[in-house]
């Protein structure tokens, strides 16, 4: 049977084992995001061990290059950070586990944006009278910066402050 036809179902070990087994790199980005999906599912299940779930999380975090074949894009790094603030939010930073380490996924959030957090905590009142780009361009804070919501509690005083006053976000101040 090919390894992208029908659906996934085997253990989390058997998926691990496809997902570094040679000729995986072959299959189709509805196949790797069918991966994905399953992987978040098993990540949210509240029935399983802390370790079981963080292992589903860094499936779905294996399993975005293959969804997104053409390189590193917007849509990959936003759904890495809502995995990996997840993770944090449920299972705690950990500087030693790439993907539960709260400062790399604060400064890739911040690279993702391609901007200083001054210019991203700038109020968007006049949106409707941007051009169709700047548009584009808050669209893009917006999702990135909601994806971090689950971790903004965790940020203490200072950790990351967007809006030059040397306040931390939190939740209910967005910046934009």
């Amino acid at each position: 049977m090919s390894h992208d036809s029908g659906p996934l179902r085997t253990s989390l070990e058997g998926l691990e084992r496809l997902v570094s087994a040679r000729g995986a790199e072959a299959w189709s980005p509805e196949r790797w995001n069918q991966l994905r999906v399953l992987a978040v599912g098993g990540m949210q299940r509240h029935d399983l061990p802390d370790g079981t779930r963080i292992r589903w999380g860094r499936l779905a975090l294996a399993a975005l290059p293959g969804k997104y074949p053409e390189g590193p894009s917007q849509g990959t790094v936003i759904e890495s950070i809502r995995v990996r603030a997840y993770l944090i939010r449920e299972f705690g930073a950990d500087d030693a586990d790439p993907a539960r380490d709260l400062s790399a996924l604060l400064a890739d959030a911040m690279r993702n944006l391609g901007m200083s957090r001054e210019t991203a905590a700038r109020p968007a009142g006049e949106w409707r009278g941007l051009p169709r780009e700047r548009m584009l361009r808050l669209r893009l804070v917006k999702n990135t910066l909601s994806a971090l919501r689950p971790v903004l509690p965790l940020l203490e005083d200072g950790d990351f402050p967007l809006d030059g006053s040397g306040r931390p976000w939190h939740a209910g101040r967005c910046p934009v």
